[in-house]
């Protein structure tokens, strides 16, 4: 069915002159990055089969009452260097990629955690057997080693953005198409790679990850699907709590349509099925989106969403209703503050952006939090009221971001976001308001 899609698709843009170029969803943070990191690009014409890159950020960041680490006041400044070096066409179909990150943080009060340091750490190190033209006129490869990327929804598996410390993967990957074509197949089979401060970052070894994931960009720009399917299984863990052999069906879906693509949508719908921590697991997530955008000077856009995550309804009964989000991404999608995930929520925003130079955007969102189950927890925090007396309005958020692109190879991003604690925040511990701000300088060679 993909190839019979793929070829009339083939055959209207031959016929019309254009060549195929599937959109991209509007959706905060929802792009992936399929394979190649996008500070990366060729030597040169010379040496086009050389791909090279160098990524530093320097952050300051503060925060006030974070509600993540027990209302802890802080300050830190925190680096991230990426270095990233890769062999494409000269050995063809043999390639190579090799990427090194280096995160650490200094003058914090906060001990170190594998989230914000790595040190001296291949991120990826992988070859690659590449087939051009291998099935149809899609590519095939298959990847070998350790690999760091977005796969299918990004509230699922992510290659971080923000986080300090990007998460990675050992194992197998196979890619029929790419994002550029009108389908394409990704499967995965792989181990999430535990990172240590202290030690080389290796693989769990009680742990696997299975996917296999479809795109169908031939009606782009109005419908862009890609339904996947996830298998965690850890089912050799040490201890009953830490064990999960668990099936996540899902659909991300988006696109464009309207005069100039002025409207836009992004919807998310995931299932997951199995077991947890020694209870049957049934829980459920979706994200619908929402947007307009207008074709004035400034292009702002106005966007309206719904997060929501099931959360577990009982306690002390045998099933566990609450969504588990795997290795998925968190700080555009559920706040600035890193407070939240996509577990036990349900989450209205509005988010206004524009656009007053080709160098300069700008964003504000607000957010509402409720917990989908008020006997269940508020995960990031820890907060729980087993008696579901507290209510289930955790709070309301403002975001504000600024990006500012100085030169073509360095940036500057300053965020912010303010806490405003609600009645399950005060009805669990103290719930003074949270604070948390970032400047970030990004230089890429």
């Amino acid at each position: 069915m993909f190839a019979a899609f793929a070829c009339a698709v083939q055959i209207w843009a031959a016929d019309s002159g254009t060549a195929f170029k599937p959109v991209i969803t509007r959706s905060t943070a929802a792009n992936r990055i399929a394979e190649k990191p996008d500070y990366v690009h060729a030597f040169g014409s010379s040496m086009d089969w050389l791909d090279v890159g160098f990524e530093s950020r320097t952050r300051y960041e503060v925060r006030s009452n974070d509600y993540t680490f027990g209302l802890l006041s802080d300050d830190a400044l925190v680096t991230r260097n990426l270095l990233y070096l890769g062999v494409t066409k000269a050995l063809d179909p043999l390639r190579f990629a090799f990427e090194l990150q280096d995160s650490r943080r200094f003058f914090s009060d906060l001990g170190a955690t594998t989230t914000v340091v790595d040190k001296l750490e291949p991120l990826q190190a992988y070859a690659q057997l590449y087939f051009d033209d291998a099935v149809g006129d899609a590519p095939l490869s298959i990847s070998f080693g350790r690999m760091a990327f977005d796969w299918a929804d990004r509230r699922l598996i992510s290659r971080n953005r923000n986080r300090n410390a990007i998460s990675t993967f050992d194992g197998i990957r196979l890619r029929i198409g790419d994002e550029n074509a009108s389908w394409e197949i990704d499967a995965i089979a792989v181990r999430p790679v535990n990172r240590s401060i202290q030690n080389l970052d290796q693989s769990t070894n009680d742990l696997m990850l299975y996917g296999l994931a479809g795109y169908w960009r031939g009606w782009s720009p109005r419908v862009v699907l890609e339904p996947y399917w996830l298998w965690l299984d850890q089912r050799e863990a040490g201890t009953t709590a830490l064990r999960r052999n668990l099936h996540t069906f899902g659909l991300h879906a988006f696109g464009q349509w309207g005069q100039g693509n002025a409207w836009d949508y992004d919807l998310s719908l995931a299932g997951q099925w199995g077991q947890s921590g020694g209870l049957a697991q049934r829980a459920y997530a979706g994200h619908v989106e929402a947007g307009r955008t207008w074709t004035t000077a400034w292009k702002p856009r106005l966007g309206l969403w719904l997060n929501y995550a099931s959360g577990d309804s009982n306690p002390t009964d045998s099933s566990n209703q609450r969504f588990d989000p795997l290795y998925g991404a968190t700080y555009s999608f559920y706040g600035f503050s890193s407070y939240f995930s996509w577990q036990n929520m349900i989450n209205p925003a509005v988010r206004f952006s524009v656009q007053p130079t080709k160098t300069l955007k700008c964003e504000i969102i607000h957010r509402a939090i409720w917990l989908a189950a008020d006997r269940d927890s508020w995960v990031k925090s820890g907060r729980r009221d087993a008696t579901g007396n507290s209510g289930s309005f955790v709070g309301q958020e403002f975001d504000a971001r600024l990006v500012w692109q100085l030169r073509s190879n360095f940036d500057l991003d300053f965020a912010y976001a303010h806490f405003f604690p609600g009645k399950f925040a005060s009805g669990t511990g103290a719930a003074p308001p949270g604070n948390f701000m970032q400047l970030a300088a990004i230089l890429r060679f």
